[in-house]
């Protein structure tokens, strides 16, 4: 799964990336070019999504946990921050989205936790090698209540590993290739069955480095630069083997 994440690029950054391939964003939504590094982003915190709707495409904050557009009350509703790729198809919740509501969540890297032998988590940074910014496929639904309020949400799609991640964990977010955003985008052009060989393009190996950075990650409280800063890893201590040359007992 994609739980945590880190976002330390400007929107410049993003907007040079776009520009790069083709990818034109006709309007910007409030705080979207005022966005702060964050370094351990988590569900239900305001992040970036690229989108498009009715041919136009924008920029705009949303929570990070999907609630679907037929859903009654939010409050009751499991919150959804990933959607597998083996289920978009199938399930209610995503089914639409893969047609009409596909997006892009901008990243600089994100957070991986591997159990080591003992059970402990050694939680992992994985960033791009070549420094640029990873566009994290999604889908997205804007929920409407009753008195007429709304709220944009999304999930991030995640694929099994592949390559290096497979030592880590199991499943990874779907990094979109640069070459393909902006067909990942093109709702109104490009169907399901395209948009899901994008996804099989997006399981590339060797993209990024991985890292094993402070348990300090484990909580949402804490943010900063040294939250991705490497560290020592710890290695599982062996048991002692009983009854050895001066053993007591």
């Amino acid at each position: 799964m994609c739980g945590r994440f880190t976002y330390k690029m400007t929107w410049a950054e993003i907007h040079d990336l776009l520009e790069e391939f083709a990818v034109a964003v006709d309007a910007i939504g409030a705080g979207v070019a005022e966005h702060p590094a964050r370094y351990n982003i988590a569900p239900t915190q305001p992040i970036v999504v690229l989108f498009e709707q009715r041919g136009k495409r924008e920029a705009r904050l949303m929570r990070w946990g999907l609630v679907p557009s037929w859903v009654k009350d939010p409050r009751a509703f499991s919150l959804i921050i990933n959607a597998r790729v083996e289920t978009l198809l199938e399930k209610p919740s995503f089914r639409g989205g893969m047609q009409h509501h596909r997006c892009l969540v901008p990243a600089s890297g994100y957070y991986e936790w591997r159990t080591g032998p003992d059970g402990k988590k050694q939680p992992f940074y994985m960033t791009p090698k070549d420094g640029r910014p990873l566009m994290l496929g999604g889908v997205y639904s804007t929920w409407m209540g009753a008195s007429g309020e709304e709220i944009d949400t999304t999930a991030i799609i995640t694929l099994p590993s592949s390559g290096d991640m497979r030592a880590i964990h199991d499943r990874m977010p779907a990094m979109i290739p640069h070459q393909m955003l902006d067909d990942w985008l093109a709702v109104g052009k490009v169907d399901v069955k395209a948009g899901m060989r994008i996804l099989a393009e997006a399981a590339e190996e060797g993209r990024l480095d991985l890292t094993p950075v402070s348990t300090r990650v484990n909580s949402n409280r804490n943010d900063g630069p040294d939250l991705i800063a490497p560290v020592t890893e710890e290695k599982p201590v062996p048991p002692k083997k009983a009854g050895g040359q001066g053993e007591l007992f």
